[in-house]
């Protein structure tokens, strides 16, 4: 019995081997590419991330990996060859997962095809590993302990690999030969400890803990670790699933766990793991959740962090619906394989030669057969496939993670609102985006994420960066939105949803109608405070009508209607803007880029200004336009057609009806009336009155949405003017990477708030720091090598968070002693006039902050982060935290930190 398959299984698959038409012909193919890469050595070293390994300076692609070539790096878009260090440092990680895939598929092909040449790879590798696994160092991590890589997660899928690989070879061999006995005692059983010692909670990178330790403890026979990581996927399936089987942070993501949830999920089913009926359901829904969202042109959606423009025809894609197939014959999976395996796309490169393991490297989509799926096809897929029928796409309502997609004209023509989960930490400020597309164009994109090191990371997650409603400047907050109504019959549908801003608590109702040719945008929002409400679309302008653009320079004092957030990653000189009166405007004609002109008619019903930009556009793409309707006051409604560019002349809106008149000659207008039960689309069609009913109203119950603190906070205390509050920070405090507190030397801190009325109002907090040894503050940088992050994140210093009472955002500063004086940097938010001052220590340094605050303000709430970087490390090694540390970790927090567990310091009148 192996972590995978039963016995009886694997000798029905090697019987299955002398077929070349069925799963022999993957083997086979396999078999060529892995005799052919043999003499590939194994990679020494532990990987690095930086700033800038890896990717292209002018393209800002990822560069090419070549499993032969360590220290030469081409450019896929312009050629360009790297070889610095830091790209080394890059092509180690993909080279060990490189490393791990040939060693398990060596593995599966020793087995399966008896090929004495697979089985001394696959056994070369683990002794090569063995002896160096130990000698690299767990420190410097990006994200969680690990000695090859930089992140756990990367480490639980080498692991998966090997190990997976290790059982092979000793159900091959029969018994345990020295080279596997040393792989357990060297690789399998410190790193499993290492990955057992970082639980992600309900992440996409748990997914792939929990299966490599699954793996470790069929292998190492320890049933703790097993039930323990069993239970781990059980609530992964639990919390990471919706309902209709999506992962909650986006398509790219769902791809990514569903992955390892398929690694998880089969090993602990092979373990005797008692997994929930309902959730293995869910899980085996999954395999046909990305298909349901497909865009017209063959891609996913880049919601969320996904990458720009994935394909859907790509090896790895074919290789994870094979397996899901072989658990469940749906149409849909069939469908997916008969579109995957179709014969019409053009023959290309697949890449697999060169897979990195379960990392993305996604590549365009070309023409697939069995042949070119992966280890996982060859041991799980079905050994024959039945005949695949291909299926127009249609129209899906996926309410678990709350997105409407409507598809007219076979499919080519595609228009989704993205109105329900914000996926937390993968997720975007963009509740009520509005995507449109068609076979040849994209209308109103969604751009996705691009390198998560590059400073760019913040506009592509930013609300403006999308087609969604956004408050006075400020990207939304987490919160979902509800859905209101949903039908779609034949060639009408609709969908309403709501979402209450928690940040500004302003309400927007966004109800989108979709035709055959043309879709009605319609969005009402009001507020309880006067607001400026912006309604980007990702688009270009090309024809103005009778609009008269002004241009402005940003940042300036022309910017006063504009108010434009940090985030804007806009062209100089690229902004203009226009106002309308409150009624219909003139036609606005919008193309993205080069692509397909499309028109869009604007009406609002109040007095509203268009601006319009130029913006970076999608990861390593071209320039991308950007027009925003804005809006002022307490409430407003905007409605906009959107259509080809001959299809709709005018439109005219009511408070009971929109009218679209077609532009062809005999066409008669259609009109769509606002009833309590819905929307009712009237027309005449062969000279006979028509009315199609759209219904579907929900009536969900509404939840409290406010921009207020975790209920288990707030830490509240009473400070009367010239008291001094004094709070000690231990072990209880530290958040740490690698190590533990006492591993860091047990720092201390003392963190100390005052506050006078007279003769003027500061707040002073003070930071004594007891670091227990001599501190180790950073030069100045003024960019960081080796993320995106401020670079004194990595230094000795201290972070102050706190609610500012000028402009009510939370404020996130960075200080960290230079000389005489301290820098201090500015994460988010602004200064507040605040100053700093610091004295040195024996074992370590004390800083004051001085903060104007007045008098009439009567609260405080504030936190306070102390970060730790000795001498010798590069990456912080941990921070103590004022309101806890939560049970949480120190990796990727940069200098940001959540309100969530703040202080809140009342200010207590003057008594005497």
């Amino acid at each position: 019995m192996t972590v995978f398959l039963s016995r009886d299984a694997l000798a029905t698959r090697k019987r299955a081997m002398r077929d070349p038409l069925a799963i022999g012909g993957l083997a086979g193919s396999l078999q060529r590419e892995l005799h052919a890469a043999l003499d590939v050595p194994v990679p020494d070293g532990k990987s690095r991330l930086t700033r800038n390994g890896g990717r292209c300076v002018r393209c800002t692609v990822l560069l090419a990996f070549d499993p032969r070539s360590p220290y030469a790096h081409a450019c896929p878009t312009c050629s360009t060859v790297y070889t610095d260090h830091v790209h080394h440092e890059w092509w180690l990680m993909n080279g060990h997962l490189w490393t791990a895939e040939q060693c398990t598929r060596a593995a599966a092909i020793a087995y399966l095809l008896d090929d004495d040449r697979a089985a001394q790879r696959a056994d070369d590798i683990l002794a090569t590993y063995a002896a160096r696994y130990l000698n690299w160092p767990n420190r410097d991590n990006a994200l969680g302990p690990t000695r090859p890589f930089f992140s756990t997660y990367l480490e639980s899928i080498w692991l998966l690999h090997l190990t997976t690989a290790l059982d092979l070879r000793i159900a091959a061999s029969g018994r345990l030969l020295p080279v596997h006995s040393e792989a357990i005692d060297r690789i399998v059983v410190p790193s499993a400890a290492l990955i057992s010692g970082f639980d992600e909670g309900r992440s996409n990178r748990q997914v792939w803990h929990a299966a490599a330790l699954l793996a470790a403890s069929a292998v190492l026979g320890d049933t703790g670790m097993r039930d323990r990581a069993a239970e781990s996927v059980v609530t992964l399936l639990r919390t990471g699933l919706h309902t209709d089987g999506s992962w909650y942070e986006g398509e790219n993501y769902h791809l990514f766990a569903h992955r390892g949830l398929l690694s998880g999920v089969t090993l602990a089913e092979r373990a005797g793991a008692d997994l929930p009926t309902e959730l293995v359901r869910r899980f085996d829904d999954g395999f046909a959740a990305p298909f349901r969202t497909m865009l017209p042109d063959g891609t996913f959606p880049a919601r969320r962090d996904s990458q720009y423009g994935v394909a859907l025809r790509q090896y790895r894609t074919a290789d994870w619906a094979e397996c899901g197939f072989a658990r469940r014959d749906t149409p849909e999976l069939r469908s997916a394989l008969a579109s995957l395996y179709a014969t019409w796309p053009a023959d290309g490169e697949t890449h697999r030669w060169s897979s990195s393991a379960d990392a993305e490297r996604n590549q365009a989509g070309v023409r697939l057969t069995r042949a070119d799926c992966s280890w996982r096809a060859l041991l799980l897929a079905r050994i024959e496939l039945p005949e695949l029928t291909d299926a127009t796409p249609h129209s899906e309502l996926l309410e678990g993670q709350g997105l409407a997609v409507f598809r007219r004209n076979a499919g080519k023509f595609w228009v989704g609102l993205d109105y329900g989960d914000p996926g937390d930490g993968h997720g975007h400020p963009d509740r009520l985006n509005l995507v449109i597309a068609t076979q040849r164009a994209r209308w109103l994109d969604d751009v996705g994420t691009g390198s998560y090191t590059s400073p760019t990371l913040r506009w592509y997650r930013s609300s403006m960066a999308h087609n969604a409603p956004m408050v006075n400047g400020r990207d939304q907050g987490p919160a979902p939105g509800i859905l209101l109504a949903h039908d779609e019959q034949q060639d009408a549908g609709w969908v309403s949803a709501e979402f209450i801003d928690p940040v500004s608590d302003v309400r927007f109702i966004r109800t989108v109608v979709v035709m055959a040719d043309y879709v009605i945008d319609d969005v009402m929002w009001s507020s309880k405070q006067h607001a400026v409400v912006d309604l980007p679309m990702q688009a270009l302008v090309i024809e103005g009508g009778q609009l008269t653009w002004t241009p402005f320079e940003p940042h300036t004092e022309q910017d006063a209607m504009l108010s434009l957030p940090e985030s804007a990653a806009l062209a100089p000189g690229s902004v203009h803007g226009v106002v309308l009166q409150p009624l219909p405007s003139p036609t606005v004609g919008c193309s993205p880029g080069d692509q397909s002109v499309f028109r869009c008619l604007q009406w609002t019903d109040v007095a509203a200004s268009f601006w319009r930009a130029v913006t970076i556009g999608p990861p390593a793409g071209s320039a991308h336009g950007l027009l925003s309707l804005r809006q002022r006051g307490l409430s407003g409604r905007s409605v906009r057609v959107l259509t080809g560019a001959n299809v709709v002349g005018r439109m005219d809106v009511t408070l009971a009806a929109i009218t679209i008149f077609p532009r062809g000659p005999g066409e008669t207008p259609v009109t769509h009336h606002r009833k309590p039960g819905g929307i009712w689309v009237e027309r005449t069609v062969n000279g006979l009155r028509q009315i199609t009913t759209l219904g579907g109203r929900r009536d969900p119950a509404r939840g409290a949405l406010a921009n207020t603190p975790d209920s288990s906070a707030p830490n509240v205390l009473n400070v009367a003017p010239g008291t001094y509050m004094v709070c000690a920070l231990d072990g209880r405090n530290y958040r740490g990477t690698e190590g533990t507190w006492n591993d860091a030397g047990a720092p201390h801190a003392e963190i100390g708030i005052f506050w006078r009325r007279h003769p003027d109002p500061p707040i002073l907090i003070a930071a004594r720091v007891d670091l227990g040894r001599e501190p180790s503050f950073a030069p100045r940088c003024d960019i960081n090598p080796l993320d995106n992050e401020l670079p004194d994140v990595n230094s000795d210093g201290v972070q102050l968070h706190w609610r500012s009472c000028v402009t009510g955002a939370w404020n996130s500063v960075i200080a960290v002693p230079e000389g005489a004086d301290v820098r201090v940097s500015v994460e988010c938010g602004t200064l507040d006039g605040l100053t700093a001052s610091w004295t040195p220590t024996t074992g370590g340094f004390d800083v004051a902050f001085t903060l104007p605050w007045p008098v009439a303000w009567p609260e405080f709430v504030f936190d306070l982060c102390v970060n730790e970087r000795p001498a010798g490390r590069e990456r912080r090694r941990g921070q103590l935290v004022l309101s806890g540390a939560q049970g949480e970790s120190a990796y990727l927090r940069g200098a940001r930190q959540s309100d969530a567990h703040a202080w809140h310091i009342v200010l207590l009148p003057d008594t005497a």
